[in-house]
């Protein structure tokens, strides 16, 4: 992820997750597409709940640098998200629940790659560490929405035994404008860089 951060793009990518999001609750992917082409400069990411989710946190926490008709489009999608939650529940607890193994699979990889090639894990790391912040917001909200999360939460710790060894202290890994929305205790790996 960029040290450069776009409220519009996040704004844009909500609205699109949450346009999609029922027929992506109730379907068999994991990952899909939410847009071929580009907006403002880049293209769409792949829609996951804890992208969506991502999302939905940043916004919140920096509502106050909406403007009015942003603020307007914000709390659509976060409605949109809302209902879609409610009224399907057991097919959105299941994506949350099919979600963070697949990611925290993906970072036992990186993991392993980290110790055949220590030299390369700096320019990796920053996919692991979105990785670990989309866990982490699926955590939260599987605890929002009261639904169990202790075995997600001790595979999140299994991964986070081998990922805090490879971290050094470092200033904060994205945009300084979004460490107010991930605090240190919480987000510890947004504030680390693999040292070997």
């Amino acid at each position: 992820m960029s040290t450069r951060y776009a409220l519009a793009r996040d704004l844009d990518e909500l609205e699109r997750m949450t346009e999609r999001l029922q027929e992506y609750i109730l379907g068999d992917k994991l990952y899909v597409s939410i847009g071929a082409g580009f907006i403002r400069g880049g293209s769409m990411p792949q829609m996951t709940l804890g992208a969506l989710l991502l999302r939905r946190r940043r916004l919140s926490s920096l509502r106050a640098r909406l403007d009015a008709g942003q603020a307007a489009r914000l709390d659509a999608a976060l409605a949109d998200h809302n209902s879609a939650q409610r009224e399907w529940t057991l097919h959105y607890e299941k994506k949350l629940r099919q979600e963070a193994p697949a990611r925290l699979k993906l970072m036992r990889a990186f993991f392993l790659d980290c110790k055949q090639n220590p030299r390369d894990c700096g320019a990796a790391y920053p996919v692991e560490a979105l990785r670990r912040t989309i866990v982490q917001e699926i955590l939260l909200a599987m605890a929002e929405f009261k639904y169990d999360t202790d075995d997600l939460r001790a595979a999140a710790q299994l991964t986070d035994r081998a990922f805090r060894p490879l971290l050094d202290a470092s200033d904060f890994l994205w945009s300084t404008i979004l460490e107010k929305v991930y605090p240190r205790d919480t987000f510890w790996w947004l504030y680390g860089r693999p040292g070997h």
